[in-house]
């Protein structure tokens, strides 16, 4: 491809220079940077110096039942479900872990923090579930950078919640959000 460029290049120099046409020696010129300069491809996504974090997957517990008395839902960072009390998990969704693309070079320690609760709340009311003991596919919750262009570092978190009786969390769409913090040593 490289010599291919390089070809057309050197046609289009030797037309636009040519000796019987003064004057277009200057535009010959222009023309041969301009395409010398886009011959020469610049990657679209330079590499980061600075931590950039996209969440690409929000953390969903899925859809169950409380049973009589309740329980907890697991989401493990690899985003295997399990219950725990009487908590009846349905298999129409069954929950996935969070997901964060971290675009940093290679070689960069990056920890992170996560909260020690969350709240969801009811939407159209005020019922709440509590999320707790949030994990992380990376131990320790640290990790170096390895990948190579475009530099994305996957790092997935799971957590429990906390289920109450059929009275305490009536059936219905509950949603929060909770924080997490990389931080670029």
């Amino acid at each position: 491809m490289r010599r291919g460029i390089n070809n057309i290049l050197i046609t289009v120099f030797n037309l636009l220079f040519r000796q019987d046409k003064p004057g277009w020696g200057i535009w010959g010129i222009f023309f041969w940077v301009i395409c010398s300069y886009s011959s020469y491809g610049q990657s679209p996504m330079p590499p980061p110096n600075r931590l950039q974090v996209y969440a690409t997957q929000e953390l969903s517990f899925g859809s169950f039942s409380t049973g009589s008395s309740g329980g907890t839902v697991i989401i493990s960072p690899t985003g295997n479900r399990s219950v725990t009390g009487t908590v009846i998990e349905f298999m129409l969704s069954v929950g996935n872990s969070a997901i964060f693309e971290v675009r940093l070079i290679r070689g960069r320690m990056v920890h992170i923090l996560l909260p020690t609760q969350a709240t969801l709340t009811r939407v159209g009311s005020g019922e709440i579930m509590t999320i707790t003991d949030f994990t992380t596919d990376k131990p320790g919750n640290g990790f170096v950078t390895t990948a190579a262009h475009p530099f994305f570092n996957t790092v997935t978190v799971g957590a429990t919640l906390h289920v109450g009786n059929i009275s305490s969390n009536p059936p219905g769409n509950y949603s929060g959000t909770f924080p997490v913090t990389f931080i670029q040593e």
